[in-house]
């Protein structure tokens, strides 16, 4: 076998591989005889009819394709060990451009490489944010919101109130009529909020609550706003909107009493004390986690900025199938189909692909290429503590949404629990990556910890507990045997 290799731009290498003409005719006697023990041949039994016979019956063509095909499968494998060629996936047959002797033309996607830059000077503070006080009253007053009776006002809306109304969208700058309209004449409500309650995510924009303030049940009105290009509601990026509004009515929100009621109907809390320290715990794993996303994925795009990653246009493709499925999926879950959210967007799908799935797709890739590199690079492992922690987390998940038993139902037990392992597997991995740039960026973050204690103090601590285990059995036996013959008795 004589080989010529060409490595290309794409990450692929384009391999020409010539055999020995004996080696074709080897393979097409191999063809023949399997041809033959699946075609019936006059006066023959399955397999046993000579090589003349069966080109008679079949054709030198179909003998040469299935031999073709069966060199192929033999012959792969020696290539790519011979040639030291690692790949992603299945090669491709390019070209047969000679058959005496054969040769064959491959074009084949190789492994992905990651060369990682400056890791060491990886710094970056690692500073969550904190929950105060005010947060923590912040929210409950939204949980009490949500709890409020709702109660019909008089006069102009006032900060704090919720104003009822039908609110009509139109681009000012817009070519046709049918255009301009972007949202029809529908019914919305808002809480007014206070300046300092205003929210970026407030739709349509941030600020149109407070501009309801003086306004009353049956005023007509108009409001303008030009929204910035990279605006999150891609109906409404980039335009000028005027929104016609028709107030319908004002309504007031009476809290309920912190009250033990109140508590009971929240969570069953005890007191107010448990209560806010609850939410407190509640709005910093909250705020933790969404800082922990940001910290961590900058932390990955700094590296990735610095890093040379080559991979092959077979791997980006399906990361963005993989993409598009996941939207698919999410819209699913929102009664929606992919068609309808792009008519929705004003967009064809084409244009969707290539404005958002590809980037999205790319970012993915190779943020994960640089995920996979420092695992390699710093023996990133997970232990089976961690692993049967996120086994936990990911069925009390399920359990908790309520969808439990119809995923289990959908893929079978085998492959639901191959589903919840892998799950687990790769979130416990993902946490073992950020603990390993979080000690690049940032080792002083982490708590310090206390020197071991002294052998001998280490006996005293464990004598002491063991005499409290043992007072508390003791003093729990009276309660044991009392339930038992309650039970007895029943």
């Amino acid at each position: 076998m004589k080989t010529e290799k060409t490595f290309t731009e794409d990450h692929q290498v384009r391999v020409r591989a010539e055999f020995e003409q004996e080696t074709l005719e080897g393979f097409k006697r191999k063809a023949a005889r399997k041809i033959a023990q699946k075609t019936r041949i006059p006066g023959f039994r399955p397999g046993k009819a000579p090589y003349s016979m069966v080109v008679g019956h079949v054709g030198e063509a179909a003998i040469l394709e299935e031999a073709i095909d069966l060199m192929l499968n033999d012959v792969y494998p020696q290539i790519l060990e011979q040639e030291n060629i690692e790949p992603y996936g299945p090669g491709n047959l390019e070209d047969i451009p000679s058959q005496e002797p054969p040769v064959f033309e491959f074009v084949i996607p190789l492994s992905p490489e990651t060369e990682l830059g400056d890791v060491d000077n990886l710094k970056k503070p690692y500073e969550p944010p904190v929950v105060t006080d005010n947060d923590v009253e912040e929210y409950i007053t939204q949980l009490r919101q949500n709890q409020a009776n709702i109660v019909p006002v008089e006069g102009a809306a006032k900060v704090g109130q919720l104003v009822y109304m039908t609110l009509e969208a139109t681009d000012e700058n817009a070519k046709t009529p049918e255009e301009a309209v972007i949202v029809k004449s529908a019914p919305q409500q808002t809480l007014i909020p206070t300046l300092k309650e205003e929210k970026e995510s407030e739709w349509p924009y941030k600020g149109f609550a407070r501009e309801l303030v003086g306004k009353k049940a049956e005023d007509q009105f108009s409001l303008t706003h030009t929204f910035p290009a990279e605006s999150k509601d891609g109906a409404l990026a980039g335009k000028t909107v005027r929104f016609d509004i028709n107030i319908q009515s004002v309504k007031e929100l009476e809290l309920p009493e912190m009250d033990q009621e109140f508590l009971t109907s929240i969570g069953g809390f005890e007191n107010v004390e448990t209560f806010q320290q609850a939410v407190r715990q509640k709005l910093e794993n909250d705020r933790t986690s969404e800082y922990d996303d940001t910290y961590y994925l900058e932390l990955v795009d700094t590296l990735r900025s610095g890093a040379t990653l080559k991979y092959p246009p077979q791997m980006i493709k399906e990361e963005e199938d993989d993409v598009l499925h996941r939207i698919e999926h999410d819209l699913e879950h929102r009664g929606l189909d992919l068609d309808v959210y792009l008519k929705i967007r004003k967009m064809d799908k084409e244009q969707f692909i290539e404005e958002e799935v590809k980037q999205t797709a790319k970012d993915r890739l190779e943020r994960s290429l640089v995920m996979d590199a420092i695992t390699k690079k710093f023996g990133v492992k997970v232990t089976q503590e961690q692993m049967q922690a996120e086994v936990t987390g990911v069925l009390n998940s399920l359990l908790i949404s309520g969808e439990y038993e119809e995923a289990e139902k959908q893929l079978g037990k085998k492959r639901f629990t191959e589903a919840i392992s892998n799950e687990a597997a790769n979130n416990a991995l993902e946490k073992a990556i950020r603990h390993q740039l979080r000690t690049l960026a940032s080792p002083e973050s982490f708590p310090v910890i206390e020197e071991v204690a002294e052998e001998e103090a280490v006996e005293e601590i464990m004598d002491a507990l063991n005499t409290e285990i043992e007072k508390e059995n003791v003093e729990s036996e009276p309660v044991e045997e009392t339930a038992s013959e309650e039970k007895a008795q029943d």
